[in-house]
């Protein structure tokens, strides 16, 4: 995610009009869920765009999305990107000894999946985050992701950083 839009108290900009978000609740946000009411949240009026925000720090998670969007982006998380990584320990062939060996496979995985992705979308590295992206990105990236394994992307990034120490393009 840019930098610009991490930072606690920063309006991030819509997904949608690119206007900044105005800051607010999930008591306006989430009607029905008092349990989120306390929690920071940043919305869009005239595109009816909402994201969350962190909890230690207030800083936006994402760029607001309106319902399609937020489905879109959820999807692509659930059935595409996050068992990539999360799955990571089976799938890579990996026998973590515990749950902190597990986690620290799982974090790499992540990396090297958001680095997968970033290079697949010619996007740079702070522009590459699923909550950052717009409708047409997420049917991009779930183009460039469907059929991808983990092993494929691992071996991809091992490619990658060998050309990088090498100074070659990858």
């Amino acid at each position: 995610m840019p930098k610009q839009f991490r930072k606690a108290g920063e309006l991030p900009p819509c997904a949608h009009c690119g206007q900044p978000a105005r800051k607010t609740t999930g008591e306006e946000i989430y009607l029905n869920h008092p349990d989120l009411a306390d929690r920071i949240m940043y919305a869009c009026d005239p595109c009816k765009a909402y994201v969350g925000a962190h909890k230690t720090n207030g800083a936006a998670l994402g760029r607001p999305a309106n319902a399609e969007l937020r489905k879109a982006r959820q999807a692509l998380h659930d059935r595409m990107f996050d068992p990539l990584w999360e799955n990571a320990p089976e799938t890579g062939g990996y026998t973590p000894e515990d749950q902190v060996a597990r986690k620290r496979i799982q974090n790499a995985a992540r990396a090297r999946c958001y680095g997968f992705l970033g290079a697949r979308m010619n996007l740079a590295p702070e522009h590459v985050h699923i909550a950052e992206f717009d409708i047409e990105q997420c049917r991009e990236a779930w183009r460039l992701l469907k059929g991808v394994t983990y092993p494929q992307i691992r071996d991809w990034s091992k490619a990658h950083k060998r050309a990088a120490d090498k100074g070659e393009a990858a």
